[in-house]
């Protein structure tokens, strides 16, 4: 390891570097105290005086920091923060750089282990009594709160509905898989639970394994890197019932899809229950392989389509009635209009107006229902077609949800897709994004995204497969 000083040689260029893209107070503000205690050919070690400043440092100017060390040294290099104000010497610097190794692989494992607990659950009948704790300490609702009761059909979702009641009330229908499809927030998942809350009812001691498609390509992953495939195709070949979201994200991937594909087969011929959602039809999955493809249409294919008004009228209601809200027959008629939208915002408008209600005081009206609406439903944006489609492009390229795009994982090629997107839609001319306006979205820094585009214009210049696959997509999105 270098000394305290020469290492502060080092870091002098990268400060300054910064300062051609952050403004001068922000840049004394976080990094004027900053000092690099460790670096070697793999990664760089920052200390600040607090942890407030190290958490900020983490998460909105990690990525500048790798830009600006690699402009710096000419290679790429690994960059983190550390809280250690006491560091006198190179033994207290070693020591901190030590326990650092220690303190990132506990956290590595720790990470895996809630991510395992978190996306895929082994329900039991149990769960109806309590509530399921998140990896953010929110809480999920229990398994119970998801009943056929409190599912409000219509003409959009009534097929699905009665699909999933005849799988759970048995009988003579053969609806396996059942394969339900249609957009995020339309309640497809409340289907699934609601399915299990009445085969648990019937069936206490079934086996029960929820997962999304998503976390069940990681998984496999992560089984054949640690040498216990036969592990996990007990877990999934042994269960009575198999629920499997947002199926979308295992297409494109050959061993994921082989997996699916046999652990299909084994619960199909042992006669166990499947029911699998996704955000599209099956036909237009072209990246799912053919024989995959086929056996999803075996069975029952079920639609959920956006609530019409008379149905968004009727949500409303039973959203207010379960956060005690009593809501004027103008103001329903008015969000039920506005609201054009899944289940989820109208439910998180509800709230709103609760909210509203009770912190202030105010009375229930249309002024308190437009304040509320406001924050769900936006002005016509000509630019948002295109930028779902970006982002949605991003998403089926790299097969990963989304909600993981915009969240702040690290893995390698989360965070490649998520610099991909950054960079398509600051490049593509006819949205002209700025980057104050792609960090808003991404909830970071306009200098992350500034970092993201130079990260991937450099890619494309170096690797010709990867300037082709970006010119894929943007073809692919109508540029």
């Amino acid at each position: 390891m270098n000394s305290l000083a020469e290492l502060n040689e080092f870091w002098q260029p990268v400060y300054q570097s910064m300062s051609e893209v952050v403004v001068s107070s922000a840049l004394k503000l976080w990094f004027g105290n900053a000092r690099l205690i460790y670096m070697d050919k793999s990664i760089a070690l920052l200390c600040v005086e607090n942890n407030y400043k190290r958490d900020i440092i983490r998460g909105r100017f990690v990525d500048l920091l790798k830009e600006h060390f690699y402009r710096c040294l000419g290679f790429e290099i690994e960059v983190d923060v550390v809280c250690e104000p006491g560091i006198r010497t190179e033994e207290d610097a070693q020591r901190v750089y030590e326990s650092y190794l220690v303190e990132r692989a506990e956290a590595e494992k720790k990470e895996k282990e809630e991510e395992l607990a978190d996306t895929i659950r082994v329900i039991k009948p149990e769960d109806e009594d309590k509530d399921t704790p998140t990896k953010k300490g929110e809480k999920k609702r229990a398994l119970s709160y998801y009943t056929f009761e409190n599912f409000i059909t219509g003409d959009s979702n009534k097929f699905a509905y009665s699909a999933c009641y005849a799988v759970a009330n048995g009988g003579d229908v053969d609806y396996n898989p059942l394969f339900i499809q249609g957009k995020s927030g339309l309640g497809k998942t409340h289907l699934m639970y609601a399915t299990v809350n009445r085969l648990f009812a019937r069936k206490p001691n079934l086996k029960v394994i929820y997962i999304r498609g998503e976390e069940f390509a990681n998984q496999l992953i992560e089984s054949i890197k640690n040498g216990n495939t036969e592990e996990f195709r007990e877990k999934y070949r042994t269960a009575d019932v198999l629920l499997m979201d947002d199926i979308q994200f295992i297409a494109g991937k050959s061993s994921t899809q082989d997996e699916f594909f046999n652990t299909f087969d084994a619960l199909y011929e042992a006669e166990k229950q499947i029911i699998v959602t996704c955000d599209r039809p099956i036909h237009e999955m072209n990246r799912l392989e053919e024989r995959i493809r086929g056996r999803l249409e075996w069975g029952l294919v079920a639609d959920i389509t956006a609530p019409d008004t008379e149905l968004r009228q009727a949500i409303i209601r039973k959203k207010a009635e379960e956060v005690n809200l009593i809501l004027p027959k103008d103001v329903i008629e008015y969000s039920a209009k506005r609201l054009v939208g899944n289940v989820r915002m109208i439910e998180g408008c509800v709230k709103k107006m609760s909210a509203l209600h009770f912190l202030s005081g105010r009375k229930v009206n249309i002024d308190l229902a437009k304040e509320a609406v406001a924050g769900f439903v936006k002005e016509k944006d000509p630019k948002s077609d295109k930028i779902e489609k970006i982002m949605m492009t991003v998403c089926d390229r790299y097969n990963i949800s989304k909600e993981t795009i915009l969240g702040k994982k690290r893995k390698a090629e989360i965070v490649l897709a998520r610099h991909v997107a950054m960079y398509l839609l600051y490049s593509i001319e006819s949205i002209k994004m700025t980057f104050e306006e792609i960090a808003a979205i991404f909830s970071c820094d306009h200098s992350s995204v500034m970092s993201a585009r130079d990260k991937i214009e450099r890619k494309i210049g170096e690797s010709p497969e990867f300037a082709a696959d970006i010119r894929a997509m943007r073809k692919e999105i109508g540029e």
